[in-house]
């Protein structure tokens, strides 16, 4: 690091006896240098390309809370380039998705897309509607599949974070409606909240999918229905030969979801 002050006349490390940190030169050097860095890394990547071998390295983010099958999305994307490595970020909420990726620090990310951030550009792949999970002893109405908003008021709920996206919609949308939650838990993990729903601790509102048919839990939509688009986030630059490859693997998966 020395030598590259030297080389460059400046000074972009301040050392003391707490450590080395950025100067503000430094770190204004940061930027520039991670895109020559990633640029590097798209030139290797394509050099391989053109020898027939889709490689490298594809720093992906994804949220675990909504209903994109990434699990299947990412076997496939394994099965057809195994020569690259993924490196999975598991972000707090969607905008650190977008956070990540306007950053240079992800690839490319998959995200509910509706609030984007400028710096970012997205591309719709799917929609996913909220549902009411409740506990099946709990249905009042087994013959009905719909369920007012309001209906939310009259159970415990388990809820995301305060400060978290999806905590802001609920809230957003309970004030609209006038009515007050009555929150029995705070959880950003959805399996485990979905395991609670289950063992009859509270009700849950989620998106829709595989979680629906859970055994002892019943799904009930949303009325009306609240509609999200979910999609692909990368900075709208030239993609890497790794980064393309992936967004072609969700193409084919939000097809196959209209077929």
């Amino acid at each position: 690091m020395s030598k590259l002050e030297t080389e460059l006349g400046l000074t972009l490390f301040s050392r003391t006896r707490q450590g080395v940190q950025l100067t503000t030169v430094g770190e204004t050097l940061i930027v520039p240098a991670r895109r020559i860095l990633q640029d590097l890394e798209i030139f290797e990547e394509t050099v391989s390309g053109l020898h027939g071998v889709t490689a490298g390295a594809l720093r992906l983010v994804y949220s675990q809370t909504f209903a994109v099958s990434t699990v299947d999305i990412v076997a496939e994307f394994r099965a057809r380039h195994p020569d690259v490595r993924l490196q999975i970020t598991a972000p707090r909420d969607d905008g650190e998705i977008f956070r990540l990726v306007a950053a240079g620090e992800c690839d490319i990310g998959l995200a509910r897309i509706d609030e984007a951030i400028p710096g970012v550009s997205v591309e719709e792949i799917t929609t996913e509607k909220l549902v009411l999970l409740i506990p099946r002893a709990w249905d009042r109405h087994p013959e009905c599949q719909n369920t007012p908003w309001t209906e939310i008021a009259h159970f415990p709920l388990i809820v995301s974070p305060a400060g978290s996206d999806s905590r802001r919609r609920l809230d957003r949308f309970a004030a609209q409606l006038g009515i007050t939650l009555d929150v029995a838990v705070e959880n950003e993990h959805r399996e485990a909240s979905l395991e609670m729903v289950k063992s009859g601790i509270a009700a849950f509102v989620t998106v829709s999918g595989q979680s629906d048919s859970m055994p002892g839990v019943t799904a009930k939509t949303l009325m009306p229905l609240s509609i999200t688009k979910v999609g692909i986030v990368t900075k709208g630059e030239r993609l890497s030969p790794a980064a393309s490859a992936f967004k072609a693997v969700v193409h084919d998966w939000g097809a196959g979801q209209g077929s």
